[in-house]
Order: structure tokens, then C-alpha cells, then sequence
């Protein structure tokens, strides 16, 4: 549940700012990822986590190389978008962030790509249907109303487009993906960007692509729920 207007006093800062130092780590460590598993390229794309139960979260730094990125880059936001610590200016997508955590509490990170065969869909406006068992497990990927980069209409369009949803692809633009966990969120933009691949390769053949209806998704859902893994 979130706080209110966050107030930070000289008495819990440092016990905070150490606590902050674990977050920031996973957003170096996953913006590595990102851009080592060729999600982006440069500086694109933006990655976020929520500190604990509360309003605040780390974000990746505007403009910055990933490779390039140490804790001291990372500045923590609260849902306002009112920097609570660090001296770099947060991602030009830090409102859309904002806006994710504030309506959706279950969400703990975030991750936006600019993976390659989901920002094709993105190009057609296509959202990516559930075409395989992995996308049984997911859901459908819908395509969020195109929007200037940065804009609140943007982060407005994809929060609306999220609900209901884990990962949402964002018109002429890329993937967003969420979960409970970097890890998570990170893993799910693996998934659908492999699928989107398939999808796409499929369309290329000219051919009818069958898509599973979803009564069937689900059943198959509540059924791989209750027997898959250990």
C-alpha cells in the first residue's frame, strides 16, 4: 500500500540510503541485461524497481550507457516523480513509471525495451495474441495508443493499456513488461520478444495463423498452474 507524501528526515537517512543501495544494484545489474541480450541499443529503453511497500522507486538514469552505470547513477523517485535521492536526472519515461506503480501496488518492477520483433508489431499496431503455450501462460500482448516519448499521455495510454495485464508493447515504440521482481519483469520481456519473433516469421509466410481461443488458454492455464514445475 502506498504512503503518503514521502518526507525524508536526517534521522532515517543514512539507515535508507542503505537500504536504497540493494535496489540500485539490480537496476545496474539489469541494465547490463538488457543491453547484453540486445534489447536495446545505447541508451534506449528504461528499467525500474519499487523500494519495498513503499512509493519510491530506482530508476535508470536519463541518457546514460548502461556498461557505464555504478549505484551512484541511480536516482530513487517518488510516484509524484519528486527525486528523493541522487544527483542524475531520471529516465524521460519516470512519469510512466510513476504512473504504473501508483495504480497498480502489486507491481514491483519494471522493464521498457525496444526489443526488435515486438517493435515491428508496433510499427503495424498489431497486438500479439496467445499463439503458443508460453503466451497461454502470459496473455495477450495489446498495443498501447501511440504518444509522444516522455508525455503523460504516453504513460497514461500504456497504464490503462497494462490493466489486467503483465506487458503491454508501446506504438512506434517498444515493449513494457511487469512483474514482481526485476528478475521477473526481465525474464517476461525474454518470453514475449522470442514469441513476437514466431508471430512475426508467421505472418511473413502469408499463411492463416491459427491463434488458441481463449476458453482454451485458459483451461490449458488453470491446468499447467496446478501440474507444471516441482
Amino acid at each position: 500500500m502506498f504512503v503518503g507524501k514521502y518526507e525524508r528526515t536526517a534521522k532515517n537517512k543514512k539507515e535508507e540510503s542503505e537500504v536504497y543501495e540493494e535496489y540500485k544494484k539490480e537496476i545496474v545489474e539489469y541494465g547490463r541485461k538488457i543491453l547484453n541480450s540486445n534489447h536495446v541499443v545505447g541508451t534506449s529503453g528504461n528499467i525500474s524497481v519499487r523500494i519495498g511497500n513503499t512509493s519510491l522507486f530506482a530508476i535508470t538514469p536519463s541518457g546514460m550507457p548502461y556498461e557505464e552505470l555504478t549505484v551512484d547513477d541511480i536516482p530513487i523517485i517518488d510516484v509524484k516523480g519528486e527525486r528523493i535521492e541522487g544527483t542524475k536526472k531520471p529516465s524521460i519515461e519516470v512519469r510512466m513509471h510513476g504512473l504504473i506503480y501508483e495504480h497498480y501496488p502489486d507491481v514491483r518492477a519494471i522493464v521498457h525495451t525496444h526489443s526488435v520483433y515486438t517493435t515491428v508489431l508496433s510499427l503495424i499496431r498489431k497486438p500479439l495474441p496467445i499463439i503458443n503455450e508460453t503466451m497461454v501462460m502470459v496473455g495477450d500482448v495489446p498495443v498501447a495508443e501511440f504518444a509522444r516519448t516522455g508525455s503523460l499521455e504516453l504513460a497514461e495510454n500504456v497504464t490503462k493499456a497494462l490493466k489486467g495485464r503483465r506487458a503491454v508493447i508501446l506504438a512506434n515504440h517498444g515493449l513494457l513488461c511487469v512483474g514482481k521482481s526485476l528478475k521477473e519483469s526481465f525474464a517476461l520481456c525474454e518470453e514475449i520478444e522470442r514469441d513476437a519473433q514466431i508471430y512475426v516469421l508467421a505472418l511473413s509466410t502469408g499463411m492463416s495463423v491459427h491463434i488458441i481461443p481463449e476458453e482454451e488458454a485458459k483451461k490449458t492455464r488453470e491446468w499447467l498452474s496446478k501440474n507444471y514445475g516441482q
